[in-house]
């Protein structure tokens, strides 16, 4: 082999390396993430629970407007604000971490789907939708669908 065959050789092997990479196996699949949360049944039974919980801390603070509205001395008035931050403070922490933990749920699920997804399809990523400005493919009524089947997610 003469040097230029060579290196016309290992240019045409460098080039088969990288069409047949990692980087150029699958493509891109992405989704409309605020689409998926609105549809997806999971996701919406847990903002309506986040939402009542969020109504029973409101029918707290009138209840307790009710009552202090009652009191008649700035003394019983003072220790009764005193006693209601306390008990608001718990609330507010119980909210917070009711909704962290059935947000992360609502986001887990989400994932473990689109990954089966990304697998069974070949992707080599999935991405939300506002960061593809051309190509790939939109998955994002299939993940609603398989999320609402159950998609293998208990």
């Amino acid at each position: 082999m003469t040097v230029t065959n060579t290196k016309l050789f290992f240019a045409l092997l460098l080039t088969l390396a990288l069409i047949n990479s990692p980087a150029f196996a699958g493509g891109v699949g992405y989704i409309n993430y605020d689409k998926v949360i609105s549809e997806y049944l999971f996701a919406k039974s847990s903002n309506r629970e986040i939402e009542n919980k969020g109504k029973e801390i409101q029918k707290f603070l009138e209840q307790k407007e009710l009552e202090f509205n009652k009191l008649e001395t700035p003394l019983q008035k003072k220790k009764f604000e005193v006693s209601v931050q306390s008990e608001l403070k718990t609330k507010e922490q119980a909210f917070n971490d009711f909704k962290q933990k059935r947000e992360e749920a609502v986001y887990t699920r989400i994932h473990a789907v689109s990954e089966k997804i990304r697998v069974n399809k070949g992707f080599d990523a999935i991405l939300d939708e506002r960061s593809v400005f051309s190509g790939g493919t939109d998955i994002t009524d299939e993940l609603i669908k398989t999320l609402n089947s159950g998609g293998g997610i208990n």
